[in-house]
């Protein structure tokens, strides 16, 4: 998820994210490489699951190095030692983060609403108070538990509002 911000997206990772990711491989007992290195500190810097190509993307200078098969041998590599999760969107493109950032997102996401963009897929979280107060729990069959309602509104995102006009 993408929290919507006046600022924008940052620049490549700060040197704190670097140590941050190079700490996080010390303790696994792994080898640290530039790729593995440079990978981890995307999804450590990053707010919403990546898919591999954004994760390439957002590589510094020395991810022109770095190529796609060893992207996705180390973000692989990273599910498999529990760091990230991988999991498929809704467009059947996996998408990759951080154990404990999904953890934090679960929590924070139990009651607010979200935005879906219908062009570019991603999903933006919203202030609940710009919300009208949500509808009431529908009514479910007997022997069913509500745990969360969930308000999802979908539409144009302003990026991708931008790049072309809606079809009509």
């Amino acid at each position: 998820m993408t929290r919507i911000s006046p600022d924008g997206p940052a620049p490549g990772p700060a040197p704190a994210i670097l140590e941050a990711a190079h700490e996080r491989l010390r303790q696994l007992g792994a080898r640290v490489t530039q790729p593995r290195l440079c990978i981890l500190a995307c999804l450590i810097g990053s707010d919403e699951a990546l898919t591999h190509q954004a994760v390439i993307d957002r590589l510094p200078e020395q991810g022109e190095t770095i190529d796609r098969v060893t992207v996705y041998r180390v973000l692989d590599w990273l599910v498999e030692q529990g760091v990230a999760q991988k999991r498929a969107g809704n467009d059947r493109v996996f998408r990759f983060t951080l154990v404990e950032h999904e953890a934090a997102r679960a929590q924070e996401h139990r009651q607010h609403s979200h935005f879906h963009c219908t062009r570019c897929d991603r999903t933006f979280c919203l202030d609940d108070a710009s919300i009208p107060a949500p509808p009431a729990a529908p009514r479910v069959p007997s022997g069913f538990a509500i745990e969360h309602v969930e308000l999802t509104v979908n539409g144009v995102c302003a990026e991708c509002g931008k790049r072309t006009p809606a079809a009509h």
